[in-house]
């Protein structure tokens, strides 16, 4: 019998798992990877309607949110968001795909006023999020920032659950499975950090005086820090997934 599956819709060649695919093994999880990058890449959408997946995790992507036409998915992954929330199967939505669930779930995305947030930066849970499962007992925390959008309004119905210097809605919860992470802590590693910087180095220098190198040797000498953190969070949303399922 095969193990329990997690979709993960990747949209851009550099932006994989990551950290996430360390934690869901630890797990005995399997992580379906829909590769949207690729020509050939599809969202399995029958399988999640037959209860293929236990849970469903979207990832960053260079695109714009609220712009379709900069994604040529634009609206396989609006029909996959709005299937997961019909279907309450529980998510975890990452910069890119944060915002376009939170557009299709009726919350409004737009440019920072205050700037690319790219590096590392502290977040700093609400009082809210003091007992709730995923980010509970955290406390504040230093994670990777990719981002020149943020979700400006977070859809009806949604609990705050954290904010940075720059971005008010760092983390929410909606429905109280559908979880709305801006960061990409999932690639606070060296190896994927010097990788994005090679893809995605020019836009994120752009406006941000930001030092690649500097923010390369940072990484590295926190990587356990850095790793912990999200492996904690991460793996509090697998347990939600496995009492959930």
């Amino acid at each position: 019998m095969a193990p329990p599956s997690i979709l993960v819709v990747q949209n851009a060649q550099w932006e994989g798992p990551g950290l996430i695919e360390e934690c869901a093994s630890v797990v005995g999880l399997d992580l379906a990877i829909a590769r949207m990058f690729h020509r050939q890449g599809s969202i399995p959408l029958e399988r999640l309607e037959k209860g293929g997946f236990v849970a469903v995790v979207g990832l960053g992507s260079p695109s714009t949110a609220y712009l379709p036409e900069t994604n040529p998915n634009h609206h396989d992954l609006v029909e996959l968001f709005k299937q997961t929330r019909r279907r309450k199967i529980p998510s975890f939505n990452v910069c890119y795909s944060m915002q376009l669930f939170s557009i299709v779930h009726g919350g409004k995305v737009a440019k920072n006023p205050a700037g690319k947030e790219v590096g590392l930066y502290k977040v700093t849970p609400s009082r809210e999020a003091e007992s709730e499962p995923v980010l509970g007992g955290m406390g504040p925390f230093v994670t990777l920032q990719w981002h020149g959008d943020i979700v400006e309004r977070l859809p009806p119905g949604s609990v705050h659950l954290a904010s940075s210097e720059k971005t008010e809605n760092q983390v929410a919860v909606l429905d109280g499975i559908h979880y709305l992470f801006q960061g990409d802590g999932q690639a606070a590693t060296p190896r994927m950090v010097r990788t994005w910087l090679r893809r995605d180095g020019k836009w994120a220098r752009e406006g941000t005086g930001l030092d690649g190198s500097r923010l390369l040797a940072d990484v590295g000498a926190h990587e356990a820090y850095l790793r912990n953190t999200y492996i904690r969070i991460f793996s509090n949303f697998l347990g939600l997934v496995l009492s959930y399922s």
